[in-house]
């Protein structure tokens, strides 16, 4: 976790200079953000559930920036699980951190309001697309094929998505994983930015979308990568107890191992308690504990430094 926790603040911290060159109309540093790629691709690679934690138990006090690092983390943690091969996890991502730079371009505010837009608000938020390409293009040191697979994260398997339209194979695996994480963030990000639904809500909409929207094995795959509870995931047990769940059990992904923080009435717990459901602790002298239903992400205030301890 304090591995992970340095590379998304200095990740952060770049994309925050990064921001402040476009605004000023100066160009991106592409070796920074290889950089920043290249940590989170390590800690990813040593452990996906530190780093995933991390950025969904994130301050949300500067949620744009943050987002763009979490997406790219979705992104690298699942070209980890398809077993894609160093480079493609540093591409992808550079396409999850740099695709929606276009959207510092759009009038103040719109980007906060994604999922509440008019009409006329939708087209000019579509822009953001062609922005992107434009800034990646004229970034040096970035790969020559970045700017056409940032284009795609929008595109649907079906043709329903912009910016071109395209349909099926297409749309390159990196493309058809990029659409797939940002359809996720959208469903999962807090209003204003986005529907705010817990984790497991979120799966079940893509999932209900397999072969429509994007591509079917795909999505089964994110499913499986993520697991039933994703880590993060704030979960109300058997007991009325409320955790987080902070580490996946690869064989039983119903099991994950999960951090008690509230007691059955809703008071905080110090320490935190651990419970590992694959080793079925009990609840009661007759049930073991397990997962009666996922909650809202804000139910829990949790001080993220307390992740550390």
């Amino acid at each position: 976790m304090p591995r992970a926790r340095t590379a998304f603040t200095q990740t952060n911290a770049i994309v925050q200079s990064m921001a402040r060159a476009v605004l000023s109309g100066n160009a991106l540093d592409g070796e920074r953000a290889k950089q920043a790629v290249a940590a989170i691709t390590d800690s990813v690679v040593r452990n996906p559930d530190a780093m995933m934690l991390l950025v969904t138990m994130r301050d949300k006090a500067e949620e744009t920036l943050n987002r763009s690092t979490q997406v790219s983390v979705y992104m690298t943690v699942f070209g980890r699980f398809v077993q894609l091969e160093r480079k493609r996890l540093e591409l992808l991502g550079l396409i999850g951190l740099l695709q929606d730079v276009g959207m510092l371009k759009l009038p103040p505010g719109m980007p906060a309001r994604r999922s509440d837009l008019t009409g006329a608000e939708e087209q000019t938020f579509k822009t953001h697309v062609t922005h992107s390409v434009e800034i990646l293009s004229q970034t040096p040191g970035l790969p020559a094929d970045l700017p056409g697979l940032a284009s795609l994260h929008h595109e649907r398997y079906d043709g329903s998505g912009y910016a071109r339209g395209l349909k099926g194979s297409a749309i390159s695996q990196m493309g058809a994983i990029a659409g797939i994480v940002d359809a996720f963030d959208l469903l999962t990000a807090p209003a204003p930015y986005g529907m705010q639904m817990p984790p497991s809500n979120a799966l079940n909409v893509l999932f209900q979308n397999r072969g429509t929207q994007f591509h079917a094995a795909l999505i089964e795959q994110f499913i499986q990568c993520v697991g039933a509870f994703p880590v993060g995931s704030v979960v109300e047990l058997n007991s009325g107890e409320v955790g987080v769940v902070i580490t996946q059990n690869l064989v039983k992904r119903l099991q994950p191992r999960v951090m008690v923080v509230q007691d059955a009435n809703g008071n905080p717990i110090h320490p935190h308690k651990i419970l590992d459901l694959v080793n079925e602790p009990m609840a009661t002298p007759d049930e073991p504990y397990r997962i009666r239903r996922t909650l809202d992400q804000t139910t829990v205030k949790i001080d993220s430094r307390e992740l550390f301890l």
